[in-house]
């Protein structure tokens, strides 16, 4: 083994221990209104003290009308702006860093969560996508000032920026429709308000969709164009990859990085310390783990100590909705979250 994930890596102004990442992942564990919890707090701590070097925090919606379920929370001037201090106080006294993943759900938003209908591209009026990019602004901002290192604008997996990029899911006709830098201008926006509010102490990250968009490589040089400090790269069709347990999106990715000097992180199918060594031999600058790490929040540090190379995640996808039917997150575990009973209790798939 080369021990090239053991090395410190820098995005932007942010410097890492090492080069694995948290991916963005669903805590599920704010309160039914979206507020912050203490739990939930306590979960991204717990990662840092487990030798991640980046942790991602699952989608904070901008957006509290757009929320993608139950306890999804959301980062808006209601939000508790104690614990999301917190939040970033305890990453950082365990010697990580903390990014907040910040999204609004789109097509994916919950009808009975948010009483109203999910909004696709088409539904925004051109005055509700100017309130949007200042609604991300100011997710921004509170991040700034709880002491976050980064945020990750989320333009994956079928939430909205994920919807305006993707050809068969943006009819609109206007100039945020059609090509490429058109569904592509609304993303642009945001992340120009990301970085302004972010200003030169923060790191700007976005998660990405290798397919979806028509043209990845292209996507990428938008991407970079933008001046975001790392593309983490994912997919849209994630969710079916059940039983899968190689990189999902690593071939796409090095086809399509030519030209892009921007450090790039690859999340999918990544569950052991031989791939996760490999992607970064072929010139990725950062791994990134999810599954692996709902199933053993201490497979990091497991595979530093060397007690461990081979996650114990089955990849069966059960996480994505066990949480309704026991309060667990993986179908592996035995010991409750209350949190998880408090708001999932009497909810249905």
């Amino acid at each position: 083994m080369s021990g090239l994930l053991w090395q410190p890596g820098r995005i932007g102004p942010m410097e890492l221990r090492n080069r694995t990442i948290r991916s963005a992942t669903n805590e599920h564990l704010s309160e039914p209104d979206g507020q912050l919890t203490s739990v939930w707090v306590e979960t991204l701590s717990e990662l840092a003290q487990q030798e991640v070097g980046l942790v991602i925090t699952g989608h904070l919606c901008v957006d509290r009308t757009q929320r993608a379920d139950e306890g999804q929370p959301v980062l808006d001037g209601q939000t508790d702006r104690v614990l999301l201090k917190q939040a970033a106080e305890g990453v950082h006294q365990a010697g990580g860093r903390i990014a907040a993943q910040l999204s609004a759900s789109g097509k994916k938003a919950m009808e009975r969560v948010n009483g109203r209908p999910a909004k696709a591209p088409e539904d925004f009026s051109l005055s509700e996508l100017d309130q949007l990019v200042e609604q991300f602004r100011l997710g921004v901002q509170l991040c700034r000032e709880a002491g976050f290192d980064a945020v990750q604008i989320h333009t994956a997996h079928g939430y909205l920026l994920s919807n305006f990029l993707n050809p068969e899911e943006n009819r609109r006709t206007d100039e945020y429709g059609g090509s490429l830098e058109n569904r592509f201008r609304l993303p642009a926006r945001i992340l120009q308000a990301a970085r302004e509010a972010a200003g030169p102490e923060m790191a700007l990250l976005v998660k990405a969709d290798s397919n979806g968009s028509g043209d990845l490589h292209h996507l990428l040089e938008l991407y970079q164009q933008a001046g975001v400090d790392c593309i983490e790269v994912s997919g849209i069709d994630f969710a079916a990859r059940s039983g899968e347990k190689r990189p999902f999106y690593a071939d796409a990715l090095l086809s399509a990085r030519a030209g892009i000097q921007v450090p790039l992180s690859l999340v999918g199918g990544i569950f052991d310390l031989e791939t996760a060594e490999q992607i970064l031999e072929q010139g990725i600058s950062f791994v990134s783990f999810s599954r692996a790490l709902i199933c053993q929040p201490d497979f990091i540090a497991r595979m530093k100590r060397g007690e461990q190379t081979y996650s114990s995640c089955l990849a069966c996808n059960q996480c994505y909705q066990i949480y309704r039917r026991r309060p667990v997150r993986c179908i592996q575990h035995t010991v409750p979250i209350p949190q998880l009973e408090k708001v999932f209790g009497g909810s249905t798939t």
